[in-house]
């Protein structure tokens, strides 16, 4: 019983369109829902971008032993505000 519900058109986590039905028979089998891309005959896989961490340094005109790290974009301000004379 291949049994398929179209119901939606885009995808709400990746927010891509595509030709998507959801899996009944993959949810009577295990309980749970999958996207169906019909155009490749396989289940949806989102390509959710990750985000890059932020690179962090320390700022040199700092105590050593006190000093934390920032982030790079916000080293140049921290001097400017922090150690006006060294730059």
């Amino acid at each position: 019983m291949n049994l398929l519900i179209e119901i939606m058109k885009k995808c709400k986590k990746c927010n891509i369109e595509g030709n998507f039905v959801w899996d009944k028979d993959y949810h009577e089998n295990s309980g749970k829902w999958r996207l169906l891309d019909l155009d490749i005959e396989r289940p949806h896989q989102c390509q959710v971008k990750e985000l890059e961490p932020e690179k962090m340094t320390v700022c040199p005109y700092c105590n050593p032993q006190t000093r934390k790290k920032i982030s790079v974009k916000k080293l140049q301000e921290h001097i400017k505000k922090h150690h006006l004379g060294f730059y």
